[in-house]
């Protein structure tokens, strides 16, 4: 096999030939084996800032083979959804890999959920089988379905403080493993859960030409590689796509034990880290002396506010590019490496290979350019459907088309745009005042770390804006009054789009994935550092 990465004298159609005309793998246990022969003493897994050794591609193969036939001697067969609730680690990896040689289907499980989350993921899942840490016993337990699996013994016990039961099946393994039943690119791979930000999680069916698809796309968007920063849990989609590029490059995961902000820099610089992830609050930050000693060559954006985006490349003196993504659809939207005119436009790129993308009114019809409209995206390999919910599925989709629930323009030169989430559409009197558009004009005060601007009843406008904020380390609500937050948004923003409330906070509730819950903040959750602000009574 031949690398997957971004040819610098390639245009974007060029790029887009080249990939898609490229055959996949006939799953993705087959891709693995390949790079494991191909590429076999190149790491594969990089243990960072916590224990664990380092592990090459040849070792990460045989591991999922392992796994396999410990899954298999466990009457685990194509098709049964197997839950693995363990920490973030290496192990994680390894059982999704073991699992798709078998055919079966993982549904990774987040260890923090309450009794009644876990519930729900454990039936909506039809887990028949589940890995799980030794310290997760307890709440399994407390679930209807978990301590059915626990009676039945349907139950393996990884706990590398003690007695390990799965640790024990690993080792008396072979390393050789014999495909027994045909797994197809179209078969189901994962399950992963919507963090739920606005509602309960669904479940995405994903397939073996999903992951591929998108870890063949992602890779050939990037430079050549050696690593790759990856410190979101397993439980998230995240590392699933990262190790898929990384895979295709024959390139490492870096993995810590938990994201940090406060290390985010310091470990990009001490471990030779290529490319990251960064969003609004990292972007932020400054950087030590040290920090600037980084080897980055790429970084890849989602979302992150315009104003955010030239001080950031400037600050580390690579590309940083924009992107769209998202669960049911993988990769969807990227900016091309050399659009250097682009950098601070808010545009998210033109559509990825293996896509097509447009913006359509509220019946599914394309709008003309500079219209705001619903981002719809198509193409193969994007998820099968939400499990067990096909009136979620029917609704999600016009024909071929997926409604990302996005809004969007297109320009005339076909690059898109994200203008806002069609939920979270502020709607005050007869005006829609897109939450992510204020959320833009606050963040470029440099005081602010992070916003969230939600809706609020209210009886004569039928919404109000309020603006949710927590500041910068050091930085006091002396510092910056809510009427100097206000002054500067009327700069920037029409007078009905201002926020008519402020409150502090000292965090803001995150879902699963680390985005802003604003469900849960509209609920009243999160740390509120003051009392909420009525900036009409000034």
């Amino acid at each position: 096999m031949n690398p997957a990465a971004l040819r610098s004298d390639e245009s974007p159609a060029e790029l887009r030939e080249r990939v898609e005309s490229e055959p996949l793998p006939r799953n993705y246990g087959a891709h693995l084996q390949a790079v494991a022969e191909a590429y076999g003493d190149n790491l594969a897994w990089i243990t960072i800032d916590g224990d664990g050794p380092d592990l090459t591609y040849r070792q990460i193969s045989a591991m999922a083979c392992k796994a396999a036939n410990a899954f298999r001697a466990c009457e685990v067969r194509k098709g049964h959804h197997v839950g693995v609730m363990l920490p973030n680690g290496a192990d994680f990896l390894v059982a999704w890999l073991g699992l798709a040689k078998v055919g079966a289907v993982l549904v990774p499980v987040n260890p923090k959920l309450t009794a009644h989350e876990l519930e729900h993921v454990l039936a909506d899942g039809n887990v028949a089988f589940l890995l799980a840490a030794a310290d997760s016993l307890e709440l399994l337990k407390s679930t209807s379905v978990g301590s059915a699996l626990v009676a039945t013994g349907r139950i393996v016990v990884s706990d590398a403080g003690g007695e390990d039961e799965w640790g024990t099946m690993l080792s008396g393994a072979s390393s050789d493993f014999v495909e027994q039943e045909k797994v197809h690119l179209d078969d189901p791979i994962s399950i992963l859960y919507t963090s739920g930000s606005t509602g309960r999680p669904k479940g995405c069916v994903l397939t073996h030409r999903y992951w591929l698809t998108l870890g063949k796309v992602k890779a050939s968007l990037l430079p050549p590689i050696k690593r790759i920063l990856c410190e979101l849990p397993f439980y998230y989609m995240s590392p699933y796509y990262r190790f898929s590029a990384a895979s295709f490059q024959a390139a490492a995961i870096c993995v810590p034990p938990a994201p940090s902000i406060s290390k985010f820099y310091d470990r990009i610089a001490r471990y030779d880290i290529d490319v990251v992830w960064i969003g609004d609050p990292i972007a932020t930050l400054p950087l030590s002396d040290s920090e600037r000693k980084h080897k980055l060559k790429y970084v890849s954006l989602y979302g992150l506010k315009k104003e955010l985006h030239r001080p950031l490349e400037e600050k580390l003196g690579v590309p940083v590019r924009e992107s769209f993504g998202m669960t049911e659809v993988g990769a969807g939207l990227y900016m091309p490496a050399d659009a250097e005119d682009m950098v601070g436009s808010g545009s998210c790129g033109i559509p990825a290979p293996f896509r097509e993308c447009m913006v359509a009114d509220d019946l599914g019809n394309p709008v003309a350019a500079g219209a705001i409209g619903e981002l719809l995206i198509a193409g193969p390999g994007i998820f099968k459907g939400y499990h067990k919910n096909q009136e979620a599925t029917t609704t999600a989709f016009w024909g071929k088309w997926f409604r990302t629930g996005d809004l969007a323009r297109m320009d005339a030169r076909g690059y898109f745009y994200i203008v806002g989430r069609i939920k979270e559409m502020i709607k005050r009197s007869s005006e829609n005042i897109a939450a992510q558009e204020v959320e833009s004009a606050i963040y470029t005060l440099p005081q602010v770390m992070e916003v969230a601007v939600i809706g609020v009843p209210d009886h004569k406008r039928g919404e109000e804006v309020k603006a949710c904020i927590v500041l910068q380390a050091g930085v006091a609500a002396d510092d910056l009054p809510p009427e100097a937050i206000a002054q500067h948004c009327r700069s920037r923003l029409a007078a009905f789009k201002v926020p008519r409330y402020i409150q502090y906070y000292s965090a803001l509730p995150k879902t699963s994935s680390e985005k802003i819950a604003k469900k849960t903040l509209s609920e009243g959750g999160g740390e509120p550092a003051s009392e909420t602000f009525d900036l009409s009574l000034k």
